[in-house]
């Protein structure tokens, strides 16, 4: 019994020396509250844009190049632009051989201009027109006619003979009448040679009109 109250005393007496170094830890007097915490700093905006640099925000503007225009190509030779006369020496001929008529075109105007392909040729007389056919032996080719550029046009015909020819028929010529190609204006010119057989009912025709040619 002795030994058991020994060891409670001694338990009992562990204890309080433990608790007694307990209390001298703790802080002597009141314990001063804890400062609340101050506002957060304000945090400047990050701003999306970047500064512009005064130079380049006064620096002009350059303009936008302009689009360099396509070079027009060379337009068609117009009736106004031509002038039209039958040259001379287109009439002659040896005899019962086929004739020619020359024409000669000349650019009248201040700018180049093409002609590729037949003209229209008319021949009128007292009120009668005879439309001439296209040769089929010659190709045509493009004209390039500068401003006092010429190029020419051939008429193959039969002439007339006198009456003593037989079975030939005059057509008296008494203008003719020209239509560049690819245009509805036309020239007006008289025609030079002796007159020619009429043929218009001839199913081989051999008074027809040639392309038109440089001249070289």
């Amino acid at each position: 019994m002795r030994v058991r109250q020994l060891s409670v005393a001694a338990v009992v007496a562990a204890l309080g020396v433990s608790l007694a170094a307990c209390a001298d830890d703790r802080p002597s007097g009141p314990v001063a509250p804890a400062a609340p915490a101050g506002p957060a700093a304000p945090v400047a905006p990050v701003s999306a844009e970047l500064p512009v640099s005064p130079v380049l925000a006064n620096a002009p503007s350059t303009p936008a190049t302009p689009a360099t225009p396509a070079t027009k190509g060379t337009r068609p030779c117009a009736a106004a632009d031509l002038r039209a006369t039958v040259a001379a020496g287109s009439v002659v001929s040896a005899a019962d051989r086929p004739a020619v008529e020359r024409i000669e075109l000349a650019n009248r105007s201040a700018a180049t201009c093409t002609m590729q392909g037949f003209p229209g040729v008319d021949l009128v007389s007292d009120g009668t027109t005879w439309s001439l056919p296209r040769s089929r032996s010659t190709q045509a080719r493009q004209v390039t006619l500068p401003p006092g550029g010429t190029a020419y046009v051939l008429i193959d015909y039969q002439p007339y003979r006198g009456r003593g020819q037989r079975g030939q028929s005059e057509f008296k010529v008494t203008s003719m009448v020209l239509t560049p190609p690819n245009d509805t204006g036309s020239l007006t010119v008289h025609w030079e040679g002796a007159n020619p057989q009429d043929h218009r009912t001839t199913t081989q025709p051999d008074t027809q009109v040639r392309p038109v040619t440089a001249t070289r």
